[in-house]
């Protein structure tokens, strides 16, 4: 199941915004913890990726997957 959505949209730069609603949780402890997780692992594919925006929105279940598995979907999801 995909935990993660991604919108592109053509940009002059590079540039990524994640988003968690609070359909994930009401709170915010757990949303923040969510966006710190999955920002330093979109930093390492930032030199790879076309001029766009890139917007990564949060699905339920989210706050559940674990380290690796994480990694792989994210990369997965921005094709690298």
């Amino acid at each position: 199941m995909a935990h993660f959505y991604l919108r592109v949209t053509p940009a002059a730069r590079v540039t990524l915004i994640i988003s968690v609603s609070k359909k994930i949780s009401k709170k915010a402890v757990v949303r923040n913890r969510i966006r710190r997780r999955v920002r330093p692992i979109l930093q390492k594919f930032t030199s790879h990726l076309k001029p766009a925006t890139y917007f990564i929105i949060a699905k339920p279940g989210a706050e559940e997957i674990k380290g690796e598995a994480l990694e792989k979907e994210l990369k997965s999801l921005m094709i690298i």
